[in-house]
């Protein structure tokens, strides 16, 4: 420290101003760049598209929220305070602004926040003063004037739809007989549900939650369950057996019929080539069933005279295809049916697709169509 100080002594006057004075233009050139980029910050913060953003991210928004907005679900974890959880899901990725164009007016700028495609937020505010900086940046003072939420069934609410056995935890907590809200028979499976005992699905409602909650479904079996959630809900379908092939479900079935014979003879009878008619048909259906009835009316309905005429080729079907067989229990299954059945319409080839699932019951000793479902390509 001695040596630099007499190194200092020994510089001329000349020089020693030339030190201090380029000092101090760092100095002042630190403290004028400090100020033009705060200056920016500030005025690119206070833009009103910017400034809705920082009063929701930085927790400006939610200091006056109160933790009465709703009650608490027994499943949230303890100690929840409502308006943290608001100000979490507003730092959340999720958060999308949107301005409200209706309820923009005068200087008032409205704008509402989702949390992906969900509106949860309205948002107005209106500029109160103005200032320059750095003679050219105008930069704006803002008030809120109206603030909502739009929580009704708490921050994060879920429908969840499983089999009548699976347990649901919430947070660690299994769902009681008080949140079921409905109880039904599993999607897709009503028609077979008139005739036979299958197992039913149950729904639960667990609202007014303050954080995203850890969901946990678990099977008959104990073993947990994957699922998705789409719009905040969850649909878990029960995994049934599933078979490939029909030599591979033939061990699951009580009666070895033909199932293509059955979906020829329902192509045939649409387009009124069926030998025997409605009588053929007649076996493989219950009796005022919705597929028979939809035969009988077929028989009798005068659309039926207006098939476009036409004749059959030889071979009449072709690329006929069962499989991908699912066993709901010991007295109902569904195939996937495809065959294409080919015909001469006004002097051109035409082909008749038939791409559908079809389920069976086992009903009064045989095998009867209950439903039908066209599979999309």
């Amino acid at each position: 420290m001695a040596k630099l100080f007499r190194k200092w002594q020994r510089k001329s006057l000349y020089k020693k101003s030339l030190i201090l004075y380029t000092l101090l233009l760092l100095v002042c050139g630190f403290f004028i760049l400090v100020y033009v980029y705060n200056s920016m910050v500030l005025y690119e913060r206070n833009l009103v598209d910017n400034y809705i953003k920082y009063l929701a991210t930085s927790g400006k928004l939610t200091e006056d929220v109160k933790d009465d907005s709703f009650t608490v679900s027994k499943y949230e974890k303890s100690n929840a305070k409502i308006s943290d959880g608001i100000k979490k899901l507003y730092k959340s990725d999720d958060l999308k602004i949107k301005k409200n164009t209706k309820l923009s007016k005068d200087e008032v700028y409205a704008y509402d926040l989702y949390n992906n495609d969900k509106l949860i937020s309205t948002v107005s505010i209106k500029s109160v003063n103005s200032y320059k900086r750095m003679a050219i940046l105008t930069i704006d003072e803002w008030d809120v004037v109206d603030y909502q939420n739009y929580f009704d069934k708490g921050i994060y609410a879920y429908e969840i739809k499983v089999p009548e056995k699976y347990t649901v935890k919430v947070n660690g907590n299994t769902l009681s007989k008080d949140d079921i809200v409905s109880e039904g028979d599993v999607a897709g499976l009503e028609r077979l549900t008139e005739y036979i005992e299958i197992e039913k699905s149950k729904t639960y409602e667990v609202n007014n939650l303050v954080y995203k909650p850890e969901i946990t479904i678990l099977d008959e079996n104990n073993k947990e369950v994957e699922y998705k959630v789409e719009d905040n809900k969850i649909n878990v379908s029960k995994e049934f057996k599933k078979v490939k092939t029909l030599e591979e479900a033939k061990s699951y079935l009580k009666d070895d019929f033909d199932i293509l014979k059955l979906a020829e003879n329902w192509s045939l009878y649409l387009t009124n080539d069926l030998g025997g008619g409605l009588n053929t048909l007649m076996p493989y259906l219950i009796k005022d069933s919705y597929y028979y009835t939809m035969a009988y009316n077929w028989s009798r309905n005068i659309d039926r005279t207006f098939v476009s005429s036409h004749r059959l080729k030889n071979p009449v079907f072709t690329n006929e295809v069962v499989e991908d067989f699912i066993i709901y229990n010991d007295n109902a299954f569904s195939c996937k049916v495809y065959l294409e059945k080919n015909m001469v319409v006004s002097g051109k080839d035409k082909q008749d697709i038939m791409n559908d699932r079809l389920y069976f019951i086992y009903y009064e000793g045989n095998y009867k169509l209950v439903n039908m479902e066209s599979i999309k390509k």
